[in-house]
C-alpha cells in the first residue's frame, strides 16, 4: 500500500507522532515537580534523574537512527517503538521501586527517540517542512492544555500514577495512527542525484543544533521546577496550577503565530532573539517574589521555545537535503531536555532555586552566539554554490 508523504493519513500520523514525541517535555512540570517530587516523595536531584534518564535514552536512541534513517522502515519502526513505549509507561504506573522506575524510563526513552526521529525526518522531507511542523506544534499545544489543564487534577483524585497512564495513552494512540498512515520515504540522494552518497553537514547546521540543545535545555530546567519554585516563593497550589493551566492556553499561539509570520520575519532573527527572551523571562521567573512577574513569565517562557524551534527546524531542513539534521531533532531537544532536569536539581539542591535563573541565562547567551555563527557559516557556505550555479 504506497502511503503519501503529503497526504491527510501521512500527515496526520506525522502531526500526532510529534505530539507523541514531545509530550514529555511538556509534561515535565507535572511528571518532576508534582508527581516525582510530591507525591513520590523524591527529592529534587533524584526526581531530576529520572526524567534524565528517559530523556537521555531517547537521545542515544535517536544518534544511532538519525543517521540510519534510509535503511529503515518508519511505517513498521514508528508503530513499534510508540507501543513499546505505551507498554514502558503503562509499567511505570504499577510501581514505586526506584531502580526498576530507572529502568522503565530508560526502555521508554529508547523506543520514543527511534520513533520521534523517523517522524521528523519525514516532516522534514515533506513540501513544506516550516507549516508541517508549525502545524504540529499547535497540536501539541493544544494536547498540553488538556494535559496541563487537567493532569494535576486527576493526580489530585487518583494519585501520582495517572501521569504514567496518560502518557501511556498517548503513545498508544501515536502507535495506532502510525500503523495506519506513517508515510513511506524515498531514500535521500545526494546534490548530484546519486543515491547513498551525502554531504556533510556544513558547520552552521552544526552551530544550530548546539543553540537548539541549550534552548531546550534552558525550557527543561525551568518547566521540571516550575511547580516547587512557585511554592518557595510563597505562591499558594492553586496560583501555580492557574499558571500551568494558563501556559497550556497561551501555547495555542506559538505554532499559529509561527505560520502566519513565515515569510514575514527573518529565521536568523528569530534564533537569535529566542534564547534572550528565554534568558530574561527565566530569571524573573526565579527571582520574583511578586506573583504577577512570576506568572506572566511562566506563561509566556514555553512559548519561546516552540516559536523558536519551528523556525530551526525549517533552517535546518532547508540547509540540510539528507534530512539528517532534522532526524537528530530528538537528539538537539532531548540532550538538552535531559540535561536540564538533573542540572536544575543539583543546582537548587546546593544553590537554591535562584541558581537556576542565572544557569539559564548563561545558557542562553552561549546560544546566542551559536545561533548567530549558524546564520553567517550557512550563508558564507551558501555563496559559492550561488556563484557556482550561475
Amino acid at each position: 500500500m504506497n502511503r503519501s508523504l503529503d497526504g491527510l493519513k501521512g500527515r496526520t500520523s506525522l502531526v500526532l507522532g510529534h505530539c507523541a514525541g514531545m509530550i514529555d517535555v511538556v509534561a515535565l512540570p507535572v511528571w518532576v515537580g508534582i508527581v516525582l517530587i510530591r507525591y513520590y516523595g523524591l527529592d529534587p536531584q533524584n526526581a531530576g534523574a529520572l526524567a534524565t534518564s528517559f530523556l537521555a535514552a531517547v537521545v542515544v536512541s535517536s544518534l544511532f537512527i538519525s543517521s540510519r534513517i534510509d535503511r529503515i522502515r518508519g511505517a513498521i519502526a514508528v508503530p513499534a517503538g510508540f507501543a513499546l513505549a505505551a507498554a514502558a509507561f503503562f509499567c511505570m504506573a504499577l510501581t514505586r521501586d526506584y531502580n526498576l522506575l530507572v529502568v522503565l524510563h530508560v526502555v521508554g526513552g529508547l523506543a520514543v527517540g527511534w520513533a520521534l526521529s523517523l517522524t521528523h525526518a519525514a516532516i522534514g522531507a515533506s513540501r513544506n517542512p516550516h507549516r508541517l511542523i508549525a502545524t504540529g506544534f499547535t497540536a501539541l499545544s493544544i494536547l498540553s492544555l488538556g494535559f496541563l489543564g487537567g493532569v494535576p487534577r486527576m493526580v489530585s483524585a487518583l494519585g501520582g500514577q495517572v501521569v504514567f497512564l496518560v502518557l501511556g495513552a498517548i503513545m498508544l494512540t501515536a502507535a495506532l495512527f502510525a500503523l495506519i498512515g506513517f508515510p513511506d520515504r524515498a531514500a535521500s540522494a545526494s546534490p548530484d542525484g546519486i543515491p547513498g552518497r551525502r554531504e556533510r553537514l556544513s558547520p552552521g547546521v552544526w552551530f544550530a543544533m548546539v543553540g537548539t540543545s541549550l534552548l531546550t535545555l534552558s525550557h527543561s530546567m525551568m518547566l521540571s521546577f516550575l511547580e516547587p519554585i512557585g511554592l518557595a516563593h510563597g505562591f499558594s497550589t492553586g496560583q501555580v496550577m492557574t499558571v500551568l493551566l494558563a501556559i497550556g492556553l497561551v501555547n495555542l499561539l506559538p505554532g499559529l503565530l509561527a505560520l502566519f509570520l513565515e515569510r514575514k520575519v527573518s529565521a536568523r532573527g528569530v534564533m537569535i532573539a529566542g534564547p534572550v527572551l528565554q534568558g530574561a523571562l527565566g530569571f524573573t521567573l526565579t527571582h520574583s517574589t511578586v506573583f504577577g512577574p512570576y506568572a506572566f513569565a511562566g506563561v509566556i517562557f514555553p512559548t519561546v521555545m516552540i516559536f523558536t524551534h519551528t523556525f530551526v527546524f525549517a533552517f535546518l531542513a532547508r540547509n540540510d537535503p539528507s534530512s539528517r539534521a532534522v532526524a537528530a531533532t530528538p537528539v538537539m531537544a532531548m540532550t538538552g531536555s535531559a540535561i536540564g532536569p538533573i542540572l536544575g536539581g543539583v543546582v537548587a539542591r546546593h544553590f537554591g532555586y535562584e541558581s537556576i535563573g542565572w544557569t539559564i541565562l548563561l545558557a542562553a547567551m552561549v546560544s546566542v552566539v551559536c545561533f548567530w555563527q549558524a546564520g553567517r557559516r550557512t550563508q558564507s557556505v551558501l555563496l559559492p554554490v550561488a556563484e557556482a550555479a550561475q
